[in-house]
């Protein structure tokens, strides 16, 4: 995977690419920003704003472009790091949906689970880019893994809470999702205090650290409150009587996105009613697809609407239908099976062509996969 990463790495420094998405550019400039910019100031970058005028960057909180400021630093092209930052984001993503469907099924399962995810609309849309859903997506799946395995060791619950933590200075409120996940498995699968006093104690943590961050903002910015103006701008969109509007706007979205996989989730709850697989009682399928369901629901609260805003959604989507897929499918197992010493080198493959595929789309057709 080190190689890979060069290699895709390399791709978007020497290709003729450039990020047009808004999102993507504005991220991509508060990272080479700060790259430049002493420590002290990292809590603050500034941005040229909604109406061009210079001011302090607080739609979200800045962890999503520390790293891209590090990885300039240690010598990244400052036109490619945002993209360079992605693709770690999504090759540790895939790594972690390994460890979680492998922990429930099999090393062949989790297999399953990085060719769903990756081989799905969502995940070609967002693979050259400079976005912070790749990163949640991230700290959502690494957090649900650890919060899997905080059973076993202590040191899970930290990775737990670390994983909280890093969601909450990438995308605010936006963290949620993983307590929502969490949660789906505890009710799930656990149902023990001291599981859901992890959930809780995570919280706390991120509350300290949030209020350490705060000192530091306003200790920087000479008074300027960061989660009060955040929360503020945030609060705005809440409008859960648009509940039903959102949740219709966004199904169309989830049949796309996560196509073809989320058929292969519908076609197993249909099979499983007839067949002697008991899908419907498979911890990793229910929690998988509740979840994704959740998620749906939550940002259906919100009047503010965006296909990226439920990504973690598509990509639970994706790995519970190519679990059911497996699942009814023993041959494609078998498949799997005779293959998987060539896996690693057809993930590295994929991953090297459907880059080159999106660069030399989009270099045709200027615009392709820039909006929301």
């Amino acid at each position: 995977m080190v190689v890979t990463y060069a290699v895709l790495c390399v791709l978007v420094s020497v290709l003729p690419y450039e990020m047009e998405d808004p999102d993507s550019q504005v991220y991509g400039t508060l990272g080479r920003n700060m790259a430049s910019a002493p420590l002290s100031r990292w809590c603050a970058p500034v941005w040229q704003g909604h109406h061009g005028v210079p001011t302090l960057f607080q739609d979200h909180p800045p962890g999503g472009f520390w790293v891209i400021a590090l990885l300039i630093r240690a010598g990244f092209p400052e036109d490619s790091a945002g993209m360079c930052a992605n693709f770690l984001y999504i090759l540790l993503t895939l790594y972690f949906l390994y460890r979680i469907a492998s922990h429930f099924g099999g090393h062949i399962f989790g297999w399953g689970a990085v060719f769903s995810f990756m081989l799905t609309p969502i995940f070609l849309q967002y693979l050259v880019r400079a976005n912070l859903e790749h990163a949640l997506n991230l700290a959502t799946m690494a957090g649900f893994y650890a919060f899997v395995r905080s059973q076993t060791s202590h040191g899970y619950k930290i990775f737990f809470i670390v994983a909280l933590a890093v969601a909450g200075f990438v995308k605010g409120v936006g963290a949620i999702v993983l307590p929502l996940v969490a949660l789906t498995y505890w009710a799930v699968a656990l149902r023990s205090a001291r599981s859901l006093f992890l959930i809780f104690a995570a919280g706390l943590v991120f509350l300290f650290l949030a209020a350490g961050f705060e000192i530091w903002y306003r200790e920087t910015t000479d008074g300027v409150s960061f989660w009060w103006n955040y929360l503020h701008l945030q609060s705005g969109h809440v409008n859960p009587l648009h509940f039903f509007n959102n949740f219709f706007w966004y199904l169309p979205r989830v049949r796309w996105f996560a196509a073809p996989w989320v058929f292969y989730v519908l076609y197993g709850v249909y099979r499983a009613r007839k067949s002697d697989v008991a899908l419907l009682r498979d911890r990793f399928f229910v929690v998988s697809c509740l979840a994704a369901t959740l998620v749906v629901f939550l940002y259906s609260l919100f009047d503010r609407r965006a296909d990226r805003y439920i990504f973690s959604a598509y990509c639970l989507l994706a790995i519970s239908g190519g679990w059911a897929l497996l699942r009814l499918r023993p041959r494609v197992v078998e498949l799997f099976k005779e293959r998987q010493e060539v896996l690693p080198y057809w993930l590295s493959s994929a991953l090297v062509i459907l880059t080159l595929l999106r660069i030399g789309f989009h270099t045709q057709h200027q615009g392709w996969g820039s909006g929301e």
